[in-house]
C-alpha cells in the first residue's frame, strides 16, 4: 500500500514558514512555503524565494515550470489570475483557493477540505 504524499506550495510574504503571512498573488509572492504532507501529516516545511517574481514576461508559465521542478502538485492561494491557473493546470499542478491570513491557515483549510 503506497502512502499519499503531496507537495503543497503556498505564496508567502516572508520566510517564516507556516507562520508567514499569506501573499495574495502567486506570481508576485516574494516567497513560497512548500509543505510536504504525507497521509494528512506535515513532514517537511521549506521556504524558497520565488524566482518568477522578478521576471517580467512569462511569469505564469515560468512559475508553473519551476514549481513542477520542485515537485509541487498543489498550489493553495488566496487568489489566482486566470493565466496562472491555466499554466499550473498545464503542468499538472492543481490550483486551490483558500482563505486565511497566514500560511498555516491556508494549509489547514486545504487539508480539512481533502479529508
Amino acid at each position: 500500500m503506497s502512502s499519499r504524499v503531496e507537495r503543497i506550495a503556498i505564496p508567502s510574504k516572508g520566510p517564516e514558514g507556516l507562520e508567514a503571512p499569506a501573499f495574495g498573488q502567486p506570481i508576485y509572492a516574494p516567497f513560497f512555503t512548500i509543505v510536504t504532507v504525507e497521509e494528512g501529516e506535515v513532514r517537511e516545511v521549506e521556504v524558497i524565494r520565488n524566482p518568477a517574481s522578478t521576471l517580467l514576461p512569462y511569469r505564469g508559465p515560468s512559475l508553473a515550470s519551476w514549481l513542477k521542478h520542485m515537485g509541487v502538485n498543489v498550489v493553495v492561494s488566496i487568489s489566482f489570475p486566470e493565466d496562472v491557473i491555466s499554466s499550473l493546470i498545464s503542468w499538472g499542478i492543481r490550483p486551490v483557493f483558500a482563505m486565511g491570513r497566514k500560511v498555516s491557515e491556508l494549509l489547514e483549510a486545504y487539508l480539512s477540505a481533502t479529508k
